[in-house]
């Protein structure tokens, strides 16, 4: 009776339901792999934000990692460099468009590090960067990467604006040797002037809903078994009916004199 699924239109049936299924729960997989790197990733930096914070010149100095040095609060003294400050395009902050102020700053007995002043507001003019002695404190960061399909920076070296905080380009353009390291600036001490308004901190809430995606492709995958079962039993069900029927119409054969 189950002869049918051996034809060819039904072991190609069986082989697209079978990828089909197969590439969904890899994808559900892929999902939920995703949703646990995310709590993670949630998690650490929340540990490393309330942490008490750290001296930016002596992790640099111990060859920390700079993945290792992310997200924790740092402080540094020195000054601000006169020279290679850079602005950091289509910025948005509370519903305004804007740049951040890139700055670079010489750690006393120390690296060059760029220090992100904050951000300023389209038609505001930006405040120069505060000078002498000071100390900066704010949330480390490593150099960001330009991702698939994002523009990329202009090569001009007279060019002072900056797509991303790419830290070897900025290094390359500014002429120094910087940190892998930059900050996010919180406060200053002595306090320095707003704008530039500090950036908010990374926002950790939710996140994507990769669950709900874990779930809808585990949900697909069950609909493409379940069409297939109802596939099989309604053919099973048409090829029993034809027989019952070719039985019911076969000519009875009288018996002879």
């Amino acid at each position: 009776m189950y002869r049918f699924l051996l034809r060819p239109k039904w072991l190609l049936l069986h082989v697209v339901v079978l990828c089909s299924v197969v590439g969904m729960l890899f994808l559900a997989r892929w999902q939920w792999d995703k949703h646990i790197a995310h709590d993670a990733f949630v998690e650490t930096v929340k540990g490393r934000l309330a942490a008490e914070p750290e001296e930016l010149a002596l992790l640099l100095s111990a060859n920390t990692p700079a993945a290792d040095i992310e997200w924790y609060v740092v402080t540094a003294s020195g000054s601000y460099v006169t020279t290679g400050e850079l602005r950091q395009l289509n910025r948005t902050q509370n519903g305004f468009n804007g740049i951040n102020i890139l700055t670079p700053f010489q750690i006393n007995n120390g690296p060059i590090i760029i220090v992100n002043r904050g951000f300023v507001p389209d038609g505001i003019q930006v405040p120069a960067a505060p000078t002498g002695t000071i100390v900066v404190g704010g949330t480390a960061r490593t150099s960001q990467i330009r991702r698939t399909g994002e523009l990329t920076d202009d090569q001009s070296a007279s060019n002072n604006e900056v797509r991303r905080v790419d830290l070897a380009f900025i290094a390359e353009r500014i002429d120094q040797t910087i940190a892998p390291i930059y900050i996010d600036l919180i406060a200053t001490k002595p306090a320095s002037p707003s704008p530039p308004v500090p950036v908010p901190p990374p926002n950790l809430g939710s996140g994507p809903p990769h669950v709900s995606y874990t779930g809808q492709w585990l949900f697909f995958s069950l609909c493409a078994i379940a069409g297939w079962v109802f596939a099989v039993r309604r053919s099973a069900k048409s090829a029993r009916q034809a027989l019952a029927q070719a039985a019911t119409d076969e000519p009875q054969t009288l018996p002879s004199a």
